[in-house]
């Protein structure tokens, strides 16, 4: 390779160096950006960039996915003993009609989720959020007629409707999470819209009353997500945001098709999707959460079982009102805790949050094991700390670790996992619910210690 010496002020096609000019190379970047010329760029960046109010555009978005989730999300349908005791008194049901009814839509709701949440990915939040808000529509609709269905033919139906609630919900909850990277701090953002998502969980407490018979408060909600869909329709974004930088506003939707990820090659699209598989902090994630959700969801079957009491059919009615109230009451109010586990995770990384996990997941199955039945609201307290730190950790997790383009994808691979464990748990334990959920306590804080060291290894603490 030809050398060139070093330029001189001789060389005609060199300007003037900087000791030409009496100044060190310090002087001559402090000359320049004392310039006309630099002084012009920097107004031109700070008039470009002015400091957002402090109810920005971002705000108003934010709140609005926030309230939707409130009202509309699939955790409406895990306010599920309200409904189930409202099917029993007041539409003839057995008890055990209505938990196939719940069974069956919450199977819908879970597995749906895992098929549903990749394509997020391709067809973008706002279509996403449409369709989701559409098929709650016509499960709402379906609900509001429970009373005209042959109780031979109204299991089936009536299962159905109630997962298209849970399942277009959901479709709703994950196409508005892109709304959490608006913020610098997204795990705080991502938490509270986990917890308006488990908040709508006390909109079926209202079927107590006895002026709200099914007709009146399906019919209602039916318009209420119908008003959803109009708003996701015109305020939800095409495409994910990706920073804070972004700007969200209300703008006529884009064809699914004309979008980049539609026209991307099938094979690097489906190697897109599979690519946090190839990460082992991935693995540790996708246990440690299935884990830990399973204990909850088998804590809570330990709860229910020690209140109905052995060998007996039904609930004691003395207990009647801890189900049909302050259980939802308190695993619904996950909203208390979402923030603050946010607020530490932006804060301190995510190894305090998985420490919390773990901790968590030990205290819940202790309460159910040691405490007596006077003392069981204690479990609900617990209960309620475990569901805020799993579903805060999950969402926060794929927020910020992840391509905004992939997180469908490993929401489905989150779901599945949980699943799978959920099964494994059902079909090889045959032993109480309480002696069961103990039995995922030990991989749970295994696991949680191996992802804890490798967020550390890789500076995520």
């Amino acid at each position: 390779m030809q050398h060139h010496g070093p330029r001189t002020h001789s060389d005609p096609s060199v300007g003037p160096s900087a000791n030409d000019l009496g100044c060190s190379g310090l002087s001559a970047i402090v000359a320049i950006r004392a310039s006309p010329v630099h002084s012009f760029l920097e107004s031109e960046s700070s008039v470009q960039e002015p400091p957002q109010p402090a109810f920005s555009a971002r705000i108003w978005f934010f709140s609005l996915g926030v309230l939707l989730n409130v009202l509309l999300s699939g955790a409406l349908i895990l306010g599920c003993t309200p409904f189930q005791d409202a099917l029993v008194r007041r539409y003839g049901y057995s008890t055990s009609d209505a938990t196939t009814i719940w069974g069956n839509g919450f199977q819908i709701l879970v597995m749906g989720t895992a098929v549903t949440s990749p394509i997020l990915d391709v067809i973008g939040p706002r279509w996403f959020a449409v369709i989701g808000l559409g098929s709650e529509c016509a499960g709402l609709g379906l609900l509001a007629h429970a009373g005209s269905y042959p109780l031979e033919h109204g299991v089936g139906i009536l299962s159905f409707a109630y997962g298209l609630v849970g399942l277009g919900g959901n479709m709703l909850m994950l196409a508005s999470m892109p709304f959490c990277q608006l913020f610098r701090r997204s795990s705080t953002a991502a938490s509270i819209m986990m917890g308006a998502y488990q908040a709508a969980g006390f909109m079926f407490m209202l079927l107590t009353l006895q002026v709200m018979d099914f007709w009146t408060f399906f019919s209602t909600y039916q318009l209420i997500a119908g008003a959803g869909l109009l708003a996701v329709f015109l305020c939800f974004p095409d495409v994910p945001y990706k920073s804070p930088e972004d700007t969200p506003r209300c703008t006529l939707p884009v064809t699914p098709c004309n979008r980049d990820a539609c026209v991307r090659p099938e094979g690097r699209a489906l190697q897109h999707a599979v690519a946090p598989l190839l990460l082992s902090r991935t693995w540790y994630f996708l246990l440690c959460f299935s884990l830990a959700a399973t204990v909850a969801a088998w804590c809570a079957g330990a709860f229910y079982a020690q209140l109905k009491g052995k060998g007996q059919g039904a609930v004691d009615p003395t207990m009647r009102k801890s189900l049909i109230f302050w259980m939802p009451l308190a695993s619904n109010s996950t909203f208390l805790f979402t923030p603050l586990i946010g607020a530490l995770m932006d804060a301190r990384g995510f190894c305090p949050a998985i420490i919390l996990l773990c901790l968590a997941s030990v205290s819940c199955v202790a309460t159910v094991w040691l405490l007596p039945l006077t003392w069981q609201w204690l479990t609900l307290l617990t209960l309620n700390w475990l569901l805020a730190v799993t579903y805060s950790l999950q969402l926060s997790y794929i927020t910020c670790k992840y391509a905004a383009d992939q997180f469908g994808a490993v929401m489905s691979y989150s779901t599945i996992m949980q699943s799978v464990i959920n099964l494994l748990g059902v079909y090889l334990l045959r032993c109480p619910p309480s002696r069961a959920a103990a039995c995922f306590v030990p991989p749970c804080v295994f696991f949680c210690f191996l992802w804890a060291r490798e967020e550390r290894r890789r500076g995520g603490c």
